[in-house]
């Protein structure tokens, strides 16, 4: 298999994280793997691991939210792949072709007609849908129907389609006629928490807010993330017991530290990304955990964070249109309480409520890292690809 994936480790970002994962148990299945990725870093391969190839070496490493940069970076990335695959791929190989950015896709159709490779297309998100819901674009603007067509295109050419959620599936379904080709396969968890409570979590005793009712918020702050109503629900309840921790970055970090700004919130905490190996106590540090989509990202996206939140063992404040998958999923296994987005004020009042009843919020959390294991998980994400790969090779 040649993955072809902006984004791999060294990386902390979740799509980095979750190819290097996969890469790694595809080789331990016996594949032969070789990555080509935008990433710095080591670059030499063992029994146990992919051989990487770095591509763009100038590249700072560091996160990007300028868009026009990432379209910079992203076309320089599509064009070294492509010189790679015509000067080294192998007559066998499979391509497995990630969605960041998601042009990169053309890359598919390219190598397909000059040296006959198959591809497998991965979503990651519906574009340019999110683009649009996200207000990048406009709905019926020339470049919005130009990438429509340019997504159909690599879809039409692909010998399968992954995507992330049900919900996903039928979305892209709209568009693309070659239903047969989709194929469902979940993410998973990247890391999971310690079973310790929050009151013993070196995390939260080194943040100083173990005896705290905290709701966490961990990952991308992004443009289909919906971090208003809950920054407005911490306004609400600034001067109750309740702490809001922010872990990562992303578009949406100014919104952050305008909030906390304006209203001079003592009651939010603001984290960088933590390294892989600090996971298992950072996402341990909390009562809550979220997921926050703006109306429209629901069928669009499927987070990622919401496996290592099942995991994990921590019931879900979600936020999000309740006849969404999601919200059906949290609300019929009882996981966690979904708020429409929009709601703050049901949010600071449902907050306040699961303070005071600790062994509804524990309960939750059982039932969703039972959830976890009975219908997720990466082993079962793994054999999946590897099944897909062995089809078409």
């Amino acid at each position: 298999m040649l993955l072809v994936s902006e984004h791999y480790e060294p990386s902390t970002g979740a799509t980095a994280q979750l190819m290097s994962d996969l890469t790694n148990d595809l080789v331990a299945l016996n594949w032969r793997v070789t990555v080509l990725t935008a990433t710095p870093g080591p670059q030499s391969a063992t029994k146990a691991r992919p051989m990487v190839v770095r591509l763009n070496k100038t590249r700072s490493g560091q996160e990007v939210v300028n868009v026009f940069s990432k379209a910079v970076r992203g076309t320089s990335f599509l064009i070294s792949s492509l010189k790679w695959c015509l000067l080294h791929s192998r007559q066998d190989d499979v391509i497995l072709i990630v969605s960041n950015p998601p042009f990169i896709g053309l890359l598919g159709p390219l190598v397909n007609i000059l040296k006959g490779l198959p591809y497998i297309f991965v979503f990651q998100d519906l574009f340019p849908q999110t683009a649009v819901v996200s207000g990048l674009l406009t709905a019926s603007s020339p470049i919005t129907n130009i990438c429509q067509w340019l997504m159909d295109y690599i879809c039409k050419k692909a010998a399968k389609i992954v995507v992330l959620s049900n919900s996903m599936k039928t979305k892209l379904e709209q568009h693309v006629n070659q239903i047969n080709t989709i194929t469902v396969i979940h993410n998973w968890a990247i890391e999971q928490a310690l079973p310790i409570p929050i009151s013993n979590n070196p995390f939260a005793i080194q943040h100083d807010f173990q005896h705290l009712f905290t709701i966490q918020y961990s990952g991308n702050f992004g443009r289909l993330h919906d971090l208003n109503t809950l920054l407005d629900a911490a306004v609400i309840i600034r001067e109750r017991p309740v702490q809001f921790v922010f872990i990562g970055g992303g578009a949406k970090q100014a919104l952050i530290d305008k909030y906390c700004k304006s209203h001079s919130l003592k009651n939010v905490l603001q984290l960088n990304y933590q390294p892989r190996d600090v996971l298992p106590y950072s996402l341990g540090a909390c009562d809550l955990s979220t997921v926050a989509l703006i109306p429209g990202a629901e069928n669009n996206m499927a987070p990622c964070k919401f496996y290592g939140i099942l995991a994990s063992g921590k019931g879900i404040l979600l936020i999000a249109k309740k006849n969404c998958d999601l919200a059906q999923l949290v609300l019929t296994e009882k996981i966690g309480v979904v708020i429409e987005p929009g709601e703050s004020e049901a949010l600071a009042e449902n907050l306040l409520k699961l303070s005071k009843n600790p062994e509804d919020v524990q309960a939750m959390g059982m039932r969703a890292r039972s959830l976890y294991k009975e219908r997720f998980g990466r082993k079962r994400s793994t054999l999946a690809y590897a099944a897909l790969l062995q089809s078409i090779q």
